[in-house]
């Protein structure tokens, strides 16, 4: 794949070096000139000492050619202007782009950046998936953590446990995948009733996770 980079810094130099050995073709804008001249003459690859957000110099870089547009940036607003030239001047299809704050990860979305990446967000995400909160543990998180794939298990203390499904009414935004019981494996039905020691495997919103804590656990 031909994949254009904008930004030299830390990210964007490890990031040419991760992906050159996977036989991508990779080029760089960058405004600073020592990390042009840095990046060209340990990587070998094309870099424009240029602006990400210019497209005069996208066009030097061939970026209708590219098959990956990543803007990773110091600057949360360059990288979403650069994203958005590439998508609706040059066509290309899949950009991807460095979100320094958090909160504007949602924005990023509605304004045509593929997949907006935040570390914060990521390492924040991967330490919800480590911890086991009293009984309730996130598997994994889907659509850049909208959905999470949780599981729950039952103590004897639990309100649900002694009810059929049919009887507990679900929160809403919530879909039960499977029952563990015994190392069986239980596909569940209106009909099933949940016992001390399941081990529920569900389906959630990632707003609706705490309430699915309280409903099931009664905490």
């Amino acid at each position: 794949m031909y994949i254009v980079i904008v930004g030299g810094g830390k990210v964007g130099y490890y990031l040419c070096k991760t992906l050159l050995p996977n036989k991508h073709r990779v080029a760089v804008v960058e405004r600073n000139k020592e990390m042009c001249e840095r990046i060209a003459n340990e990587l070998n690859i094309p870099v424009i000492n240029g602006d990400g957000t210019n497209i005069d110099d996208l066009t030097d870089i061939h970026v209708e050619k590219a098959d990956v547009f990543i803007a990773v940036t110091g600057r949360d607003e360059d990288n979403l202007i650069a994203c958005q030239l590439a998508k609706r001047n040059f066509g290309v299809k899949r950009t991807i782009a460095r979100v320094n704050n958090p909160k504007n990860i949602t924005a990023f979305e509605r304004l045509g950046v593929d997949i907006p990446v935040s570390s914060t967000s990521i390492i924040a995400d991967l330490i919800e998936q480590e911890v086991d909160f009293a009984g309730i543990k996130t598997l994994t998180m889907l659509q850049n953590g909208k959905i999470v794939f949780i599981e729950i298990f039952l103590n004897e203390a639990s309100p649900v446990c002694g009810k059929s499904l049919r009887e507990i009414n679900l929160p809403r935004k919530c879909i039960l995948v499977s029952v563990v019981r015994n190392e069986e494996v239980i596909i569940p039905n209106g009909f099933t009733v949940l016992q001390p020691g399941d081990l529920i495997l569900a389906v959630s919103s990632a707003q609706d996770r705490q309430e699915l804590k309280g409903f099931f656990l009664g905490e």
